[in-house]
Formats: structure tokens, C-alpha cells, sequence
């Protein structure tokens, strides 16, 4: 791949040919504090981190310290597309993932998309439970896909649907049995939290067992804290999810590590 180098005096880059031609400098024999001197910087590869079907793009040029040197990069930053066009655009993305998803339970399973159309249009009684496994999993997959497609049709912002596209990830410190036992939720926080739209203080922990819902900063700032037994015995489900919505994020098996361990989502 051929190096640019961006000029700060013109706001523009140059390969090696034009940095020869136009400015009499043989890069191949310049070192890069020399180039640096007269405000050429080699360009360093960037790209955006965001969803370009909902985003377009303005960037900036920034120096970043490289051997040698100093480098130049763009920092990229969403503008949000038209909320009709996001839309659509997001809905075609859901479809995909859940396709993406029921492909992958067919596959695992060793099972056609006819076989299983075809159990789900035997009675009940009549199903073989192994391929009803299968079925209620596909089901579980298209339910989701149903909701999260009511929800893009009702979202009022860009920001909103790249939300439900576009899950955060990260990693979420945790753990049980530090405190009253094995059925206590220790005091959790995020050692990483990777979202265009979401921030965590946007986020909740979601006990399914017990519909206990645990506050970001229930444990002080940045934490949470589920203050006692929030686990039924043998039933470690634990989600995070957006606050708002209650949009589930990740949904994992809390482990029973009293000094916490790191959950990545």
C-alpha cells in the first residue's frame, strides 16, 4: 500500500511521487523528524468505527505520535443519515442478523429451514421434541427480530437505531459470592464499554429470575450493587440492558468468582 503524507500547511496529502516532485523531498531518504520539520506527517491508516448504513461521515486531521516522529490521522465522527433512510436501512440490518442467527442454529443442529418449517406445521403433541429445540429457538430469534423492527419503526433518532443494530460491547467485571454467598451479586463495573450511542450510565443489570433490576450507580459511581441476594439457587441468568427501553445488551451466566472476574459482551 503506497504511504501519503498529509501537509498542516495545505490540509492535503501527497504520495512519494508528489512529495518528490512538487516539493523536492526524496521520503525514501528523509527521516520522518525532517518531514515532521517541514509539516509533512505520514499518514496512518483510520477508518470509521460506526455503522455507515446509519451514519455518514465528516473527519478531521490529527498528529499522532509514531517512530520517529509524528504521524497524521483522521478522526472520523458520525452525522446521522435521514431517520427515514436509517431506517430502512436498519431494518435490513436486523433481517440479516437474524438470519445470520437462525442459519447458524439450523447449521449446529444438522436441520433444513424445511425440515423445520415442516415440524412447526405438525400439531404439538405430534413434534419430536429434539426438533422442537430447534424450532422454539428459531422462534425465540424471529420474536426478537419482530420487536426489534416495531422498535425501529417507532425510534425518533439515529441514535435510537443504532441502539437496537448495533448492540454495545465491552467488559463487565463481575461475579458472585463475595458478599452473602453464592446467590449475591457482587458489586460489578464495566473495565470497557464500546457504543457510537449509548453511554453506560444508560444501562441496567437485569435479573431474569427474580425481576430484580440493579441500578448503574447503585454501588457508587460508575457501579453496581445488587445489596443482597438477588439470585434464585441454581439460577445465575443474568442481562444487561438498556435502561430506557429494557432492550436487552447481553445476557450471560453470572460465574461464582467472589474476587470478580472479567465478562467480555
Amino acid at each position: 500500500m503506497e504511504q501519503y503524507y498529509y501537509s498542516s500547511a495545505t490540509g492535503q496529502t501527497y504520495s512519494d511521487y508528489q512529495m518528490q516532485a512538487l516539493f523536492g523531498i526524496n521520503v525514501e531518504t528523509t527521516a520522518v523528524e525532517i518531514l515532521n520539520l517541514n509539516g509533512f506527517y505520514p499518514v496512518q491508516e483510520s477508518a470509521p468505527d460506526f455503522d455507515l448504513k446509519l451514519y455518514d461521515t465528516t473527519s478531521t486531521w490529527y498528529l499522532v505520535p509514531i517512530t520517529g516522529g509524528q504521524g497524521a490521522e483522521l478522526a472520523w465522527t458520525p452525522v446521522p443519515k435521514p431517520l427515514p433512510e436509517a431506517k430502512a436501512n436498519g431494518s435490513v440490518e436486523v433481517k440479516q442478523q437474524a438470519d445470520g442467527t437462525v442459519s447458524e442454529i439450523l447449521t449446529v443442529n444438522y436441520v433444513t429451514g424445511e425440515v423445520i418449517a415442516s415440524v412447526a406445521s405438525q400439531d404439538l403433541a405430534s413434534r419430536p421434541a429434539s426438533l422442537q429445540v430447534v424450532l422454539d429457538e428459531t422462534t425465540t430469534v424471529t420474536d426478537n427480530l419482530g420487536a426489534q423492527l416495531d422498535a425501529i419503526a417507532a425510534a425518533t433518532t439515529v441514535d435510537e437505531i443504532n441502539n437496537i443494530v448495533n448492540k454495545p460491547t465491552g467488559i463487565l467485571f463481575t461475579g458472585r459470592g463475595s458478599g452473602l454467598g453464592p446467590e449475591d451479586l457482587n458489586v460489578s463495573y464495566y473495565n470497557a464499554f464500546n457504543s457510537v450511542s449509548m453511554t453506560e450510565s444508560e444501562t441496567e443489570i437485569y435479573i431474569p429470575g427474580t425481576a430484580t433490576v440493579i441500578a448503574y450507580g447503585s454501588g457508587g459511581a460508575g457501579k453496581f450493587d445488587s445489596a443482597g441476594n438477588c439470585f434464585n439457587p441454581g439460577d445465575y441468568l443474568m442481562q444487561i440492558r438498556e435502561t430506557a427501553t429494557g432492550s436487552v445488551i447481553a445476557s450471560f451466566e453470572c460465574p461464582l468468582a467472589p474476587a470478580g472476574v472479567d465478562v467480555a459482551f
